[in-house]
């Protein structure tokens, strides 16, 4: 990576940048995190829309594949996964806090012309608008939306609207979440206002629906795996799952069924911090196997502060980051002995 200083982009910067790109009919590529959720998805999908309603032409893509419960933002694009055959001139990030959340895609990182974020703790590769107050990219979206719109640069557009909604409702857990403020509350009232006056598509209420409360078999026997594996440690006050390639293999399930998984450590009731390990890959010349590390903390402890020494980072109640070790046992040693050391510190 480049030694260069990068800009702080505000909001207006980055319409102008939209704007400017469309003009001089730059093909965009949106690349989002690995293991994509709905803040990731439903963002890159309303910087997509936007840069259409400035008359561009957009790609969004990922080095992994969009869950299908996602679908119905998705539409038309049938697919996020990269092929290498996408077109394009300029590239733009969205929700991807640093190059190694890129994935398999982290080549691209030096040709990126800017990032739109709201991790508290932001790795720069690029010039980037970025606000950790945010309780996802969403909102971060919807600021350039509603500067565009102001701007009379673009129209008001539900299908823009119902894919913000879908990113922060997604990273809040449906306004549940620490990170859900009066802020994102309003934003939310006024998406809701557009989308539900809309009549050529799903309200508000469905998209809740399909991202909270729409499981698949697949999904379910994912979570009863996971259950089955739940750990503890410190008294009940942390608890983890480790998730190998093989398990998920034998039960006939995919990496996108256990989007959630997550949230069942999280869940228990007197856990003050929880982590995943998933395998994510196994290098039999090097003899080592890469764990992805999803986090949550319910408590005074920074996750965010832990998965920053595992190459990651993130929010201080939910991050993530990945570790390559000998085995699961010294995979799972390392980052319980982080987790326990930051309770002890509390």
């Amino acid at each position: 990576m480049n030694n260069k200083a990068y800009k702080s982009l505000s909001v207006a910067d980055v319409a102008e940048k939209l704007t400017e790109f469309s003009k001089n009919f730059e093909k965009l590529l949106i690349c989002i995190h690995r293991s994509p959720d709905g803040d990731a998805v439903g963002s890159a999908f309303a910087l997509k829309r936007i840069y259409e309603e400035l008359s561009g032409t957009a790609t969004v893509v990922c080095c992994d594949e969009a869950p299908k419960y996602l679908s119905f933002i998705i539409n038309g694009q049938n697919t996020v996964k990269y092929t290498g055959k996408e077109e394009y001139t300029k590239i733009v990030t969205v929700d991807t806090a640093s190059p190694s959340q890129m994935g398999d895609l982290e080549f691209l990182c030096e040709k990126v012309e800017f990032a739109i974020d709201h991790h508290e703790i932001h790795t720069e590769y690029s010039d980037n608008c970025t606000d950790g107050s945010a309780s996802a990219a969403g909102e971060v979206l919807f600021e350039i939306y509603k500067h565009l719109v102001g701007s009379k640069r673009i129209n008001e557009n539900a299908d823009i609207c119902r894919a913000i909604f879908c990113a922060i409702s997604a990273d809040t857990g449906s306004f549940q979440y620490s990170n859900t403020t009066a802020k994102t509350h309003k934003i939310a009232s006024e998406l809701v206002n557009i989308i539900n006056s809309d009549e050529n598509g799903i309200n508000t209420a469905e998209i809740s629906r399909l991202i909270h409360n729409s499981r698949s078999m697949e999904t379910l026997k994912a979570e009863k795996l996971c259950i089955e594996k739940l750990k503890f440690a410190m008294d009940r006050r942390i608890a983890y799952i480790i998730l190998n390639n093989e398990d998920i293999r034998t039960e006939g399930l995919e990496s996108e069924h256990f989007g959630a998984a997550i949230d069942i450590p999280r869940s228990v009731e007197g856990v003050l911090l929880s982590f995943v390990l998933k395998e994510s890959d196994r290098s039999r010349e090097n003899c080592t196997v890469t764990y992805k590390i999803s986090t949550r903390s319910s408590c005074n402890v920074s996750v965010a502060d832990i998965c920053k020494k595992f190459g990651g980072g993130g929010h201080v109640k939910a991050a993530g980051g990945s570790i390559t070790a000998k085995n699961e046992e010294e995979a799972v040693n390392a980052v319980l002995s982080e987790f326990e050391n930051a309770l002890k510190g509390e």
